[in-house]
């Protein structure tokens, strides 16, 4: 293990031992507490969910060895349930992990319609969500048991969206966007910024969850962009899914209108998989799309975590996957504190996330207990290579876009 990881995590539970409370330290044999896991290990996040839960197994691992060789008596384990990526799965598998384990503490769900599908179970029943990358703007809410730690609410991402469209004279903007609180939070946050900045009209154009086609809504942006063009420069927002853009683009391809609009994208979208397909990788570049993403920031816990990850599991971790794995060592280190406690989890968590640095970035958590800190990366398509590469920055803490010279 990283000497440096070592070391900040020894010292940290060195401080956490003052807290401990004596019957739990004083035990022969380890307190065992169950670490729940809820994330889409099926379905069309399914990816994501089964690399969240690699990371998640990564942090438990690590965590029982520290605890072991610094004499603290407590073990986790894990407790998985597949939310299949619907707010009545993620319900549901909450649901079960709680009832049959007894676990009060659960990392995720992934998505905010996920999240708030179980919101009121975990608040009727002083459960703690800590959501990895949940991001929606309906779930910043203030004193409830959900705890978003380290993606930022999704009224940051559209801020930066304005300025870009701004920049680059866009009168009008049709918004391609998944029909759940991530997509209608996203559309209605940048429809809002946008008009107050100067912007005309914001063409809104929905699509079901789990879609198995999207041409029809293909057509349908295509003739919003043909009407609002008339009356000035006119692009498209995509707020949706990764899975659901590869299903977009072989249709957006083919149509005239789509192939000759500049794009923009949120920021799950700016993945090497959608690149794969050289078609969709020349047509992102002509589109000059643009994503407003996950900073490419990193810490000293960065390598370290990518090399554990990937001698555990034989590959390198997926997009986004350090902040499950981040988001679970908060978890854990709340319950040493605490103890398989809701309630005190709740009281204790938000002092421990802000001062967890984690494998890129710092949490650091809102009155709603969602991270405040916003530094994302601006990105596009490689000229040259089916990558992406950044080209500027936004500053939530300012409230800034800056493009890299010649950008």
């Amino acid at each position: 293990m990283n000497a440096k990881k070592f070391v900040f995590l020894t010292c940290l539970l060195a401080l956490l031992l003052v807290w401990l409370p004596a019957s739990v330290n004083a035990q022969d044999d380890a307190k065992t507490y169950t670490l729940g896991v809820a994330q889409p290990f099926t379905g069309s996040l399914g990816t994501y969910g089964t690399d969240f839960g690699k990371g998640i197994q990564l942090a438990v691992d690590q965590m029982n060895s520290q605890l072991s060789d610094a004499g603290v008596k407590i073990k986790f384990v894990i407790a998985s349930a597949d939310t299949t990526g619907t707010p009545d799965g993620a319900a549901k598998a909450v649901q079960t992990i709680v009832q049959t384990t007894g676990a009060q503490v659960i990392v995720g769900p992934l998505t905010t319609s996920e999240v708030l599908g179980a919101k009121q179970f975990v608040d009727a029943n002083n459960v703690v969500i800590v959501a990895p990358a949940s991001t929606g703007v309906d779930a910043a809410i203030p004193n409830d048991n959900i705890f978003r730690v380290f993606d930022p609410p999704d009224n940051f991402a559209a801020k930066a969206f304005v300025q870009i469209a701004n920049a680059r004279g866009y009168v009008n903007v049709v918004v391609l966007h998944v029909d759940d609180p991530f997509g209608n939070g996203m559309v209605s946050a940048f429809t809002t910024d946008f008009q107050a900045a100067g912007g005309k009209e914001v063409s809104d154009v929905k699509y079901a969850p789990n879609p198995t086609d999207l041409s029809s809504e293909a057509t349908k942006v295509s003739s919003e962009v043909t009407r609002l063009s008339a009356s000035g420069k006119t692009a498209i927002l995509c707020a949706c899914y990764l899975a659901d853009a590869e299903k977009l683009l072989p249709a957006a391809e083919l149509d005239p209108t789509l192939s000759s609009t500049d794009w923009m994208g949120v920021e799950n979208l700016a993945s090497p998989d959608i690149l794969k397909d050289s078609g969709a990788a020349d047509f992102l570049r002509k589109a000059n799309f643009i994503s407003v993403s996950a900073s490419d920031s990193s810490t000293p816990l960065s390598q370290p975590f990518i090399d554990a990850f990937t001698a555990k599991f034989g590959a390198a971790p997926g997009p986004f996957t350090n902040y499950a794995y981040d988001a679970a060592n908060i978890a854990m280190l709340s319950m040493v504190v605490a103890g398989n406690d809701g309630k005190a989890v709740k009281a204790i968590l938000p002092f421990i996330a802000d001062h967890y640095i984690g494998t890129t970035v710092q949490a650091y958590l809102d009155a709603n207990g969602d991270q405040s800190l916003a530094n994302y990366g601006i990105k596009q398509v490689d000229p040259s290579n089916p990558d992406f590469v950044a080209v500027g920055t936004y500053d939530g803490s300012t409230d800034k876009v800056t493009m890299n010279a010649g950008s």
